[in-house]
């Protein structure tokens, strides 16, 4: 998630992106070149559908509560990151045991794991938690 939210800060500042330092057992090291390369280009290439099936959850995670508002970032990608960090915020407020889920974890279960796969199709996302409490009683 650092190399994505570092990839879109540099985008808008009309500069490269940087490589973060990751924490690992013993110390810290960079991501590979590589690896952040990939993961740029599979968030560009999907952030658009990520996007409006994020959106669609939106309500559902907020359930009832007013959603932070949404500032249009410029980009497809920081557009995608900016309702995916909004879902994880009411998902946390909506359900407590969540407080420390991150919004990549969000987005990977979510999409089952293929949010950041090569070659994904814009897929429905599992939206099964946040339609069980959404469901009116009968």
């Amino acid at each position: 998630m650092a190399v994505l939210v570092l990839a879109v800060q540099a985008a808008a500042a009309g500069r490269a992106a940087a490589r973060p330092w990751l924490a690992v057992p013993g110390g810290r090291r960079q991501v590979p070149a590589s690896t952040a390369r990939s993961w740029r280009s599979r968030l560009a290439l999907h952030a658009g559908g990520l996007r409006e099936q994020v959106m669609r959850l939106l309500p559902l995670a907020s359930a009832g509560q007013a959603a932070r508002p949404l500032v249009p970032s410029g980009s497809a990608a920081g557009d995608c990151l900016a309702a995916l960090e909004a879902v994880t915020a009411g998902l946390r407020s909506r359900f407590p045991a969540l407080a420390a889920v991150s919004a990549h974890e969000v987005a990977a279960h979510l999409s089952g794991g293929l949010w950041l796969a090569p070659g994904m199709p814009v897929l429905e996302f599992n939206a099964t938690l946040l339609n069980t409490d959404a469901m009116s009683p009968s």
